[in-house]
């Protein structure tokens, strides 16, 4: 007789074969194509793997997001689909029509199916009555890709809807039209000429709101929170309403926050709701400002998202200009806790010393990738300390341009480096267009 696996053993297993990040857990898409199979194993095994399956349920386009967003509606309680009808959103329509949703969508994005497999079938429970608790197994939010799928469906319903009187407008008896005169067709056909285009975001507000709060309600508790604003707009309140479902964020360890559209609010209210990130991925901060007191705002309210965690264990830093400069002293806040520190593509210019980096006692890791403009009275603190522990390693690789101080320092503590070797044309390029060297990304 076999022995039986222990359920955590189990867990650990399925969790392995889905490659997660050793960090934040995060995990991508394909890795989740290996979990299928054990679907079908037995009763412990699928609620197992489903659990797994249903952790970062929105980390995709939102076509797909969208297929798990009908399966959370399904979840909702009586009471909650009244609120969501006397909104104008008809979540009964949305299912009395989900064998036609997205299969236009589908045919055009097919080129992304067989790179992306999570989920059409085993991301959505067919039976009204979904088998499992679904919101309770969310762990990693992708919030703007939860907004966007949120949009989708409302637009999906205001299609059908829209559908409908236009079959109801074609019954209408011909004699009827016929009483139209001359001069109303042709005001009808001038009217139609100028087509608005219609805005879901109130609607796609609700529905975000109906989500979260069942989610609370069905006991998610989050450990990623990802966020990526798509609009340069101020859209406070769509960032406000997370304050109200506060519970679900309290235990958030992992944050990945992307600046292309720079949100200071977002940083307040992340700090108001979150105390236990240990995790900070921070990037995409490429634009310039004229003046200086409005990167010096930007410094204060992520100093106060920094000082409200309680031990912050990693910070990653990429995609980096101007902004550079105000995260050098916010790592002293966390000096005794930091054990991995990573800069990846981030320019130098206007930074002072790298005091607070020497200033983590017990850093393990820290990796300088394709960086710039970093000189010696940058590093100097951090090459003069000898107080780093022995099983301390650092990574450098540099492009075209390197600090020979800092090469090494790096040989010294016996550290990795290497140089990436670009013609000046491209190095110039990508200087010019703020892109510090970005065509040369590659794994490292």
């Amino acid at each position: 007789m076999l022995p039986v696996l222990n359920g955590d053993i189990i867990d650990q297993i399925l969790l392995h074969l889905t490659d997660p990040d050793p960090l934040t857990g995060e995990y991508k898409s394909h890795g989740l194509r290996y979990l299928y199979p054990c679907i079908f194993v037995n009763r412990e095994w699928c609620g197992l793997a489903m659990r797994i399956l249903w952790q970062q349920p929105f980390n995709f386009e939102p076509l797909r997001a969208a297929k798990a967003m009908e399966t959370y509606l399904k979840c909702l309680n009586y009471q909650e689909k009244v609120e969501l009808s006397e909104n104008g959103i008809d979540i009964d329509l949305l299912f009395q029509n989900r064998i036609g949703f997205y299969d236009d969508e589908e045919e055009v994005n097919n080129n992304f199916t067989n790179r992306n497999r999570m989920a059409l079938d085993f991301i959505t429970n067919s039976s009204e009555k979904p088998m499992f608790n679904y919101p309770k197994f969310l762990r990693r939010l992708y919030y703007e890709n939860m907004y966007k799928s949120a949009e989708y469906i409302c637009k999906y319903l205001s299609d059908l809807t829209r559908g409908d009187e236009e079959e109801e407008f074609c019954n209408v008896k011909e004699e009827e039209l016929n009483e139209l005169s001359e001069d109303d067709e042709i005001e009808e056909e001038e009217e139609g000429e100028v087509e608005e285009v219609e805005d879901f975001t109130i609607q796609a507000e609700v529905l975000v709101k109906s989500v979260l709060q069942l989610s609370q309600r069905k006991g998610a508790r989050l450990n990623g929170l990802i966020f990526s604003p798509d609009s340069p707009y101020n859209d406070f309140e769509k960032y406000q309403l997370l304050e109200n479902y506060s519970d679900m964020m309290e235990d958030v360890k992992s944050l990945d926050i992307c600046c292309l559209f720079r949100k200071t609010y977002l940083f307040s209210i992340i700090g108001r709701m979150c105390h236990q990130v240990k995790h900070l991925h921070i990037h995409t901060f490429w634009s310039r400002h004229p003046d200086e007191r409005h990167i010096d705002r930007t410094g204060e309210v992520i100093r106060e998202m920094l000082s409200s965690q309680r031990k912050l264990e990693s910070f990653h830093l990429e995609s980096c200009k101007a902004y550079t400069r105000i995260f050098f002293p916010l790592l002293s806040l966390h000096n005794s806790s930091l054990r991995h520190i990573r800069f990846d593509q981030v320019d130098f210019r206007g930074c002072g010393e790298w005091k607070s980096v020497s200033e983590c006692r017990n850093l393990e890791l820290l990796e300088i990738i394709q960086c710039s403009n970093i000189d010696v009275e940058m590093v100097r603190p951090l090459i003069s300390n000898n107080m780093l522990e022995k099983d301390f390693e650092v990574k450098y690789i540099w492009v075209n341009q390197s600090c020979k101080e800092f090469e090494e320092w790096v040989d010294k503590v016996h550290g990795i480096r290497d140089n990436l070797k670009l013609p000046n044309e491209y190095q110039k390029w990508g200087e010019a267009s703020g892109s510090n060297n970005r065509i040369c990304k590659r794994n490292i």
